[in-house]
């Protein structure tokens, strides 16, 4: 039977050595599973750890993009009611209605389709529904575009807006079907909120 020292342990392979401790604890060796183990530990600490990814100025920028519009959500959520149960309550009769959660679940900005298909850079936006009513803003930027080229969207029944055009007309929605007909598009978030909560005082009326 072979003498287990450590110097003999330390000396095998990686492979060797979980080999080893596969034997001992089948025979219940508790001695050499203890040393098998302390030596496995010793060398997975000091393998060198893989670096966090630094994340990319576009993700920071999505991030940061998301927390506002999930801000301006909070602050629509006290100005009107916006609750899934007002919104069930007033579509009664709308053949499969579901309520909009105006932010994901993760309390910021939900994830637009266009950008988990791949066809944009980023897609964020938050939304409600009443009937057969969608109303949403958001921040789009297409792929392969400097950050500074995003713009603000408010999409809504053509109705509801002033002044509104065919979102097909103010981007590209690669052929992807809208949750509205209209459109209206902004530089930035103060004016594209502005423009939501006029839309939202029309359909939470």
């Amino acid at each position: 039977m072979i003498d287990w020292t450590d110097d003999r342990i330390a000396a095998l392979s990686d492979s060797d050595l979980k080999n080893l401790l596969a034997n001992a604890e089948r025979k219940s060796v508790d001695d050499l599973i203890a040393r098998c183990q302390a030596e496995l530990d010793k060398r997975d600490a000091l393998k060198p750890r893989k670096a966090a990814k630094p994340r990319t100025e576009l993700k920071d920028f999505e991030r940061d993009m998301s927390a506002q519009l999930a801000s301006v959500g909070r602050r629509m959520a006290e100005k009107y009611d916006l609750s899934e149960e007002t919104a069930k309550a007033k579509s009664t009769g709308v053949k499969g209605f579901r309520a909009h959660k105006l932010v994901g679940s993760d309390g910021q900005a939900k994830l637009g389709g266009l950008q988990r298909a791949g066809f944009v850079a980023i897609d964020r936006y938050i939304s409600y529904r009443r009937g057969n009513d969608i109303v949403s803003l958001g921040v789009f930027l297409p792929k392969d575009r400097d950050i500074s080229e995003h713009k603000f969207f408010v999409i809504a029944p053509q109705s509801m807006l002033d002044r509104g055009e065919p979102v097909d007309a103010i981007r590209d929605n690669h052929g992807q079907k809208q949750s509205a007909d209209g459109g209206l598009v902004f530089d930035d978030l103060e004016s594209a909120a502005a423009a939501f909560d006029k839309v939202l005082a029309r359909i939470a009326a």
